[in-house]
């Protein structure tokens, strides 16, 4: 298994660093994002990738352009790659029970979520066509012990994925690439039903496309996770931009 890829901005300089200082013991690579904001309203419509009327802004196109460049590369390449934000922090023992859980899988999986953004509930597919199995953690205290998470020892497991919010790590297999890239693009304007978020969730990022797939595919959580996000809102790259949307036809 190759390294981790990490998507970061290249002007996010401090991003880097705080990376690279909290995960010294992780193998990977930058990979520089897309920026969003050095892309025109026309370019954008121009791609494809973005069907009118939808509200991203502009930090949301270019996450979203920049996990569908790792999605084709784990085409080309024929094999999974795995995918992290910059704001991510790895277990220490991520790649000993990375290797483990993968090749414990069936043969056409699609993807693996190793975390999630802990302000939401993890919803687990355990009982299909019954009930979703939802996973609530505190994210307040997740924030102020980081650096216990990544010495955790707790066991995990892959589960069935129903639904969960944010892509801090993920590793997603050639054939869960194509098919993510045909689900989830060109990315239109629509709701998903969430459990427990009491009204439907816009389409506001890759994020949000992918949830609504991971049921109808090869897809599953780690549990307990094997990386964490912060989720810090006032330093996000994606919030605190007004939206672009793509043109209306015509």
């Amino acid at each position: 298994m190759d390294g981790v890829h990490v998507i970061s901005l290249a002007r996010s300089a401090a991003r880097r660093a705080a990376f690279a200082q909290a995960n010294a013991h992780l193998r990977y690579e930058y990979v520089d994002a897309v920026d969003g904001a050095e892309l025109a309203p026309n370019d954008i419509a121009a791609s494809g990738h973005f069907a009118p009327g939808l509200q991203y802004t502009a930090g949301a196109v270019g996450c979203a352009l920049s996990h569908l460049r790792l999605w084709e590369r784990a085409i080309v390449l024929g094999r999974p790659v795995t995918v992290a934000e910059d704001d991510t922090v790895f277990r220490h023992d991520f790649h000993e029970k990375q290797s483990r859980l993968l090749s414990e899988l069936p043969p056409h999986w699609d993807l693996v979520v190793w975390g999630w953004n802990f302000d939401c509930a993890l919803s687990l597919n355990l009982m299909p066509g019954v009930s979703p199995s939802l996973l609530v953690c505190d994210q307040n205290q997740l924030r102020s012990a980081l650096t216990g998470f990544q010495q955790g020892q707790g066991t995990p497991a892959l589960l069935p994925l129903d639904s969960c919010f944010g892509t801090p790590a993920y590793t997603i297999s050639a054939s869960g690439a194509r098919r993510f890239r045909a689900m989830c693009f060109p990315l239109r304007p629509m709701e998903i039903a969430v459990p427990l978020a009491g009204q439907p969730v816009p389409n506001a990022g890759i994020d949000i496309a992918m949830s609504r797939i991971y049921p109808l595919t090869g897809s599953y959580a780690c549990v307990p996770p094997l990386a964490a996000t912060p989720n810090d809102h006032g330093a996000s790259t994606l919030r605190h931009v007004n939206p672009v949307s793509s043109p209306p036809p015509g």
